[in-house]
């Protein structure tokens, strides 16, 4: 098989997932990857869970390896994109569409490489179709194996080609405040802030650093609070909780009272703005060291019945959803406000020293690549796993723009990824032949 044409078909397959708005992932591409991993004698089950359907592919009864993936992707703004994000286009050595890095690649990545070396015994495929979205399919492939759970799970869910063995949790908290009127007289205007980054895109709410990268909506509630304005109307380019808006706005009205017009304003939406700064430093106890911190950014924000609700994307070396819960109604003063966290499931953490981490690292000089362990800032499926005792690394080839305009694979480095697979899977089959 061919990991580029593969890819171009998946990519062509429009598999974008964000509950708030209705929107799930189209399972032809699953149906792509059953077909495929049949077609290669793996025995496949589909997993149904709440109207979405996941792939666990198996040589054996007792994998001692796990190897998964996903199909979902995050949404995306047609018009910040200089390439059709559903039609693969290969320029310059790079392949650009949605979920060429994250996580479409990596799928295709690892059918081919299963190609290449057959459906050996010991050796587990799972795809699942929410990585984007909670990992219920992740969890539901963990407690299918969870009497008899793999060695090793190499979650093909990174990238830079870099052995990932520590991810933080990923929580999200939704603060909800109801509407609110009032008639106030001032000067009434509209502000806009833009997402600005000086190392590199910050698309994904994982990758941005509050010191070197200004998020819009943090920099509208600066600026309300310092100039103390109120708020009658908030928007953005809102794209998904994990997903950094591009611009941020808000109709204003400053001078309280100092002449000007009668405007109307939302007191409840002027404390919810101005309650952004305070909610996005939350002080978190962890349990274990991250070397990026805590990450809290306000990503999506809707009025729906009456009500404006704010989601802040929380990242914390920590499973604690009760601290985190904490945390956040604490930086919310005299704010009175409704608020739900979800997330948790773990984080992954996996000693480098481990033989999975060797054997990833064996691979990796053999094909010429010096090997790197490292934190990512992203979460991943992985963490569910880490509770059963396996050892789990995420990987993944070389690319950019992950949840941003003109997401793109190095297509020299998506080979490699294959081959890293496909060598990784030789080891795991050697190893079970050894017993």
């Amino acid at each position: 098989m061919d990991a580029v044409r593969l890819l171009r078909d998946l990519v062509e397959v429009d598999t974008t997932i964000n509950p708030s708005e209705g929107k799930y992932p189209d399972p032809a591409a699953l149906e792509l990857v059953r077909e495929a991993a049949a077609s290669l004698g793996f025995s496949c089950q589909i997993l149904s869970q709440g109207g979405l359907k996941h792939l666990i592919a198996r040589a054996g009864d007792a994998p001692a390896a796990l190897f998964m993936a996903h199909l979902d992707t995050v949404p995306f703004d047609r018009g910040e994109w200089r390439h059709d994000p559903l039609k693969l286009t290969v320029e310059g050595g790079k392949a650009f569409g949605r979920g060429a890095l994250d996580d479409k690649g990596n799928v295709a990545a690892l059918l081919a490489a299963l190609d290449d070396v057959g459906a050996g015994d010991g050796i587990a495929l799972a795809i699942t179709m929410d990585e984007e979205a909670g990992g219920e399919g992740a969890r539901l492939v963990r407690d299918l194996v969870r009497g008899s759970p793999p060695r090793w799970l190499i979650n093909a869910d990174g990238n830079g080609m870099v052995v990932i063995n520590r991810r933080r949790g990923v929580f999200e908290a939704t603060i909800k405040v109801p509407e609110s009127k009032s008639i106030m007289r001032g000067r009434a205007g509209r502000v806009e802030f833009r997402l600005d980054y000086k190392v590199r895109p910050a698309h994904h709410a994982a990758y941005f650093l509050a010191g070197v990268d200004s998020h819009p909506l943090i920099t509208l509630s600066h600026y309300v609070r310092v100039n103390d304005l109120a708020v009658a109307e908030l928007g953005g380019a809102w794209i998904k909780t994990n997903v950094v808006p591009a611009r941020a706005w808000a109709t204003v009205v400053a001078g309280r009272g100092e002449g000007g017009e009668e405007a109307g304003v939302d007191p409840n939406l002027t404390g919810l703005v101005k309650a952004i700064v305070p909610l996005t430093r939350p002080v978190i106890r962890t349990k274990a060291p991250s070397e990026y911190g805590i990450n809290a950014t306000p990503n999506y924000y809707r009025r729906a019945g009456g009500v404006h609700e704010l989601v802040i994307d929380i990242r914390a070396m920590t499973d604690d959803e009760a601290e985190v819960r904490r945390a956040v109604e604490e930086q919310l003063g005299e704010l009175r406000a409704e608020v739900e966290v979800s997330g948790g499931g773990g984080d992954l953490y996996t000693d480098p020293s481990s033989d999975l981490v060797a054997a990833a690292f064996d691979v990796l000089r053999r094909l010429g690549v010096e090997p790197r362990a490292a934190e990512m800032s992203g979460a991943s499926d992985s963490r569910h796993f880490t509770s059963l005792g396996v050892q789990a690394i995420d990987f993944g080839p070389v690319g950019g723009n992950i949840h941003g305009p003109d997401e793109y694979v190095d297509l020299a480095s998506l080979e490699l990824t294959v081959k890293f697979y496909a060598e990784l899977m030789r080891t795991v089959m050697k190893n079970k032949a050894r017993g």
